[in-house]
């Protein structure tokens, strides 16, 4: 469907608009509030990683040829544009955003310290993972993070490749920072990982501050590198000192979702923290499948934001979202549900506050001026206040 071209200057107020709610959603202070994100059925929002295709070994890594990922990348971009989702006024930036480093895949937590990576891919993806990196407890201690390893700088050199000869506005995320759970599953294997994870011993913690420290330090030269430029293309002073973007990181909690709470509450609670204190903020996400480590995560401090994803076979946390509300005190949510169960919700006045609610529907491509009035309808909307967590 054809569409005008977009109007710079309302572009530019609307992004402002959503900037300040954003701002305003993670200081806390829309805890009667909510905010609504719309993304399309089947189809590719600005901040979503295209995943179709059939994983074939004999196809390249993408990580091999940056120039096509930034082509493919910015071919994205204009079939976004000519939507006209644009218009749509929701508490999205819909300022597109490349992650180049995710081609590189999980397997880089490993592959730095010299673990042999395993690659599959489709025509848009790749997924990366390693072999264990040490087998025997007594060379663990040989492991160390170093700035010139071929992954490390082909990572940073993605990341500029793509801020020189990006053509169009996009800002650069950075990878996840594994720290956790996740590392100890890199670095040793799956099953010995969650072995070690109940033996506890003084390698385990050896590990974990290896990869907070490296994780901290690798996030540091990446940010070095995109900062200046999304800085320039958000322009927005708070919003630039707070987004999950480049100012504070992601962290990884995938593999606690397989352990018992207490594995997360007595040995990565504490990591978490420490990271999270160092950058004064944080954002995570937990599986429904890990949904029994939501009241422990509930706990940490300089926490940004927790989203919660569904899996398929678990409960959803949209269906019990009063529950989970509860159990967060006034962390800011973000959650998932579909644009009927949505209004439904919206008219009973039945959506907690202090959440973004993630709204998947097909009308995003064909009615923004209605879509807009229940944008409108949700920026009035209000309810109780929530009570942050009891002070210990």
């Amino acid at each position: 469907m054809a569409t005008d071209r977009p109007d710079k200057e309302f572009i530019k107020k609307r992004t402002k608009r959503a900037m300040d709610r954003n701002v305003a959603f993670w200081k806390r202070e829309m805890s009667d509030s909510i905010l609504v994100e719309f993304g399309a059925e089947g189809d590719v929002t600005l901040d979503a990683v295209k995943t179709e295709g059939v994983v074939c070994n004999d196809i390249k890594p993408l990580y091999d040829n940056v120039p096509k990922m930034l082509k493919d990348f910015e071919k994205e971009i204009e079939i976004i544009e000519s939507t006209g989702n644009w218009k749509i006024c929701d508490d999205n930036i819909r300022i597109p955003i490349a992650w180049p480093e995710l081609q590189f895949g999980n397997g880089m937590a490993g592959a730095i310290f010299g673990g042999k990576l395993i690659t599959t891919s489709t025509n848009d993806h790749t997924y990366t993972f390693n072999e264990p990196v040490v087998s025997d407890w007594k060379d663990v201690y040989k492991l160390k993070f170093e700035k010139d390893n071929e992954w490390v700088k082909r990572i940073l050199n993605s990341l500029e490749y793509f801020i020189q000869q990006g053509r169009k506005n996009f800002l650069v995320r950075p990878f996840f920072i594994y720290e956790g759970a996740d590392f100890i599953v890199s670095i040793r294997g799956t099953t010995r990982a969650f072995y070690d994870l109940i033996d506890n011993s003084k390698e385990l913690k050896f590990l974990y501050d290896l990869g907070r420290k490296t994780g901290i330090e690798f996030f540091e030269m990446k940010r070095k590198i995109i900062r200046e430029h999304n800085e320039k293309i958000i322009d927005h002073r708070q919003y630039s000192k707070m987004a999950p973007i480049h100012a504070v990181p992601m962290l990884d909690m995938d593999a606690y979702a397989l352990c018992s709470p207490e594995i997360f509450e007595k040995i990565g609670f504490e990591n978490k923290q420490k990271i999270l204190d160092y950058f004064k903020g944080g954002t995570f996400y937990i599986h429904a499948l890990g949904r029994h480590i939501v009241p422990i995560a509930a706990q940490l401090n300089n926490l940004t934001e927790l989203w919660l994803f569904d899996d398929p076979k678990c409960p959803r946390y949209f269906d019990n979202r009063q529950k989970w509300r509860k159990e967060t005190y006034d962390i800011p949510l973000e959650m998932y549900c579909n644009f009927d169960e949505f209004i439904k919700a919206l008219d009973e006045k039945s959506l907690p506050g202090g959440v973004k609610y993630n709204v998947f529907t097909s009308k995003i491509k064909l009615l923004p001026d209605e879509l807009n009035e229940i944008i409108n309808k949700v920026k009035k909307y209000h309810t109780n206040r929530l009570a942050g967590k009891p002070k210990k």
